[in-house]
Formats: structure tokens, sequence, C-alpha cells
């Protein structure tokens, strides 16, 4: 197994194809659009410290989730070896861009 990947693999599902997990993906980046949403609004408008922690942990699972999903589409694409030269890939075009410090 690759050492890029954080989650482990799902289970297999008997039908569920490249693009059922696409789908899944653009599902993810959504909540995590609404979640981003509602810790902006309470950023704004709540004084609980503890309730506004609890919508900062419902997007940051949220975000866990993307990660989960385009590991998994990466999983039904690619081997691990195609994996570890995307990986390094975007990271050499990333410096060239000047993304790291």
């Amino acid at each position: 197994m690759s050492g890029f990947y954080r989650f482990p693999a799902i289970a297999a599902s008997d039908g569920f194809s490249r693009l059922d997990q696409f789908g899944k993906l653009i599902e993810e980046v959504s909540e995590v659009e609404a979640a981003r949403n509602v810790i902006d609004i309470a950023y704004d408008f709540c004084d609980d410290r503890d309730e506004i922690e609890m919508y900062r942990t419902a997007y940051g699972m949220e975000l866990m989730d993307v990660i989960h999903a385009a590991e998994t589409a990466l999983r039904m694409e690619f081997d691990d070896a195609e994996v570890d030269g995307l990986r390094e890939a975007v990271e050499e075009k990333n410096r060239e861009r000047g993304y790291y410090e």
C-alpha cells in the first residue's frame, strides 16, 4: 500500500463506479461549502465558544471527508506507484509556482 493514504480503503460496493465516486467527491465538497457557511454565520452572531467549536469541528470533518473521497477516487483509478508519481508531480508543479515556503 502506498504511504500516501491517510484513510483505510472503503469496502468494495457492487456497482459503485468511478463516476459514482466522482459524484461522491462533488457531494462532499458541497457539504464543506455548507459547513463553511454555517461557521461564518456562527463567527458573526454566536457568542458561545463551545457552539462555535462544534461548527469548526463539523467543518473540519467535512474537509476530511473530501480527502477520504479523493483518496478513494485515486485508489479506483491508479495503482500505488502512479499515485506516488502524481503526488510528486503535483508537489513539483506547486513548488515551481511558489506555493511552498
